[in-house]
């Protein structure tokens, strides 16, 4: 499934640029994905709305029948103004305020919690609620670091070392229900999100009421050309087989979030200049990190296309942003001869793409456009 060229070039012209671009069609593709993957799994999906919240990608999560992982309160209030259910929603924030827990134990939505430091503070003012643990399994990735969870020096995650404390805290009666982890983002291989299932398994031997083990997502995305996505029905296989082996009736959550929205959106942006340096040529176009941060805040890389010349890639460029900063989403990129007012289609821009956009340089926000079918509209 590819974006049409024409379509998106006709969006460029009437919307403008620069313009974010969501497939619906997509979205649903790689929820049936994970649907088929998990199929012999007692799974619940949630969907990590952090990578895009959207309104009108997260009415395509609820008519699929996905809940949603919040990470802050006001995350917590669009899913909820939005229909999603109180039940439909778990909250697993990083250091939250002492409101914060407050407001979700309030409005009963389910917490997992990342830190011993917060036990007495449930236990003086929400003893009866019971929580999830987030736990940190000390698992190594391969990838980039910036987006590793679970390792050894992470903030992320109670250690499992401190399981002799938190046994202290349910015999002070802490109630625990459930267990989380995320193992980190793009995961290369599903064995390092396999070795965290099997450390979380292992963990949950002492805590006899759980309702659900949560393993996160991770589900490695197709970023660069010589990238491979997760092998899904592995790990589904897998789970299955420790599900046999583990002898307790319980279920799984995943908390997919890029997986499911990264591809499915692409960002259009125009060329302002083609400009010659010392020994390269620059591509300025009207966009930077402001818009997109993922090149230069995680050095990701996403493919870049000349949707106004489709020949074949013969010329070198470094693809630069409007922004008084070093501002580069692309080093050195093969493309196709690209000229003044030319439209580039950055691509898997879906997920951590306009929601950690702002208006640094005074600089405008992007639009956004969500396609249906053969048609679009502005959301």
């Amino acid at each position: 499934m590819s974006f049409e060229h024409k379509l998106l070039l006709a969006i460029a012209n009437n919307v403008g640029t620069p313009v974010y671009v969501y497939d619906k069609d997509r979205i649903v593709a790689q929820i049936n994905r994970l649907k088929t993957a998990f199929k012999n799994l007692p799974y619940q999906l949630h969907y990590a709305m952090k990578a895009n919240e959207n309104p009108e990608i997260l009415k395509i999560i609820k008519e699929n029948h996905l809940g949603v992982d919040a990470v802050s309160v006001n995350e917590i209030k669009h899913a909820l103004s939005l229909g999603f259910d109180k039940n439909q929603i778990i909250f697993t924030p990083s250091c939250p305020s002492e409101a914060d827990l407050a407001f979700a134990f309030s409005h009963d939505i389910h917490v997992h919690i990342g830190a011993v430091e917060y036990f007495d503070f449930i236990l003086k003012s929400f003893p009866h609620k019971a929580v999830g643990l987030r736990i940190n399994p000390d698992t190594k990735i391969a990838g980039n670091q910036k987006i590793a969870t679970a390792h050894y020096n992470s903030k992320f995650g109670i250690p499992v070392t401190q399981l002799n404390l938190i046994k202290k805290y349910l015999n002070a009666g802490l109630k625990v229900d459930s267990l989380h982890l995320h193992t980190g983002s793009d995961v290369k291989t599903w064995h390092d999100l396999a070795r965290s299932a099997e450390v979380l398994m292992d963990f949950s031997k002492h805590f006899p009421d759980l309702k659900y083990l949560d393993l996160g997502s991770g589900f490695k995305v197709k970023y660069h050309p010589s990238d491979t996505e997760i092998d899904l029905q592995a790990y589904a296989g897998f789970l299955q087989k420790s599900l046999k082996s583990f002898n307790r009736d319980i279920q799984l959550k995943f908390e997919p979030g890029k997986f499911i929205v990264s591809n499915a959106g692409v960002l259009l942006v125009k060329v302002n200049v083609v400009k010659q340096g010392y020994n390269k040529k620059f591509i300025g176009v009207n966009s930077g990190f402001h818009h997109l941060i993922r090149p230069m805040y995680y050095d990701a890389y996403h493919q870049i296309v000349n949707l106004s010349n489709t020949s074949v890639p013969t010329q070198t460029y470094d693809v630069v942003g409007v922004l008084c900063e070093e501002d580069t989403f692309a080093y050195n990129r093969e493309l196709s001869p690209v000229q003044k007012d030319d439209i580039l289609m950055i691509e898997n821009a879906g997920a951590y793409g306009y929601v950690m956009a702002s208006q640094y340089n005074l600089q405008s926000l992007p639009a956004q456009v969500l396609i249906e079918g053969n048609d679009y509209r502005q959301i």
